[in-house]
């Protein structure tokens, strides 16, 4: 990767690795004294190859989970030839709440929570509409429901992928607001 001025960072394959690396900083930071209630982190393989990983632990975990907080990239129309109509979640602005994709919405009151959570943790949050979907929606089947957490990022799956490393650090906190019961 490289650094792109004082905040942003290029990449291959940062999909999933800037994912990772925001749940790996959130359960580093993590205590455990403050989490009220039993909270998996997971990680999940083949999402492109029919979210293989995910069914696997939606099968192990999805009868006794009570919602689901899928962690991927938004892939934003902030760039200089796109239309801001659709998916436009500008870089530095913040973590994505994905209200609405292709595979699912999201309901009301799961998007009430994590606003809450944003909100009193300090953290900007954008809302957004976009094509595709998560690895989460294994889960829905099961009744738990699944709220997408993003990062806004450019040229998704290309070599030279771009994102805002403020954003992944507000993602890092939203995801320790949640885990610690900033969502209740």
């Amino acid at each position: 990767g490289l650094r792109l001025g004082a905040t942003r960072f290029t990449a291959r394959a940062l999909d999933d690795r800037a994912g990772t690396t925001a749940l790996l900083a959130a359960v580093q930071a993590l205590d455990p004294q403050t989490v009220p209630a039993k909270v998996v982190f997971t990680w999940s393989v083949h999402e492109e190859g029919g979210l293989v990983g995910a069914a696997a632990l939606a099968r192990r975990y999805a009868s006794s989970a009570r919602r689901i907080y899928s962690v991927d990239t938004f892939v934003s129309s902030d760039t200089p030839l796109e239309s801001p109509h659709f998916a436009f979640a500008p870089l530095g602005d913040g973590p994505v709440l994905r209200a609405i994709e292709n595979s699912s919405v999201s309901p009301p009151a799961e998007r009430a929570r994590v606003r809450a959570a944003a909100a009193a943790a300090g953290i900007p949050l954008q809302l957004g509409l976009t094509q595709g979907g998560t690895d989460g929606t294994q889960f829905t089947f099961w009744g738990a429901p699944n709220q997408g957490l993003s990062w806004p990022g450019r040229y998704s799956h290309s070599p030279g992928e771009v994102l805002d490393l403020e954003d992944l650090a507000h993602l890092r906190d939203l995801i320790l607001a949640l885990a610690s019961g900033g969502d209740r």
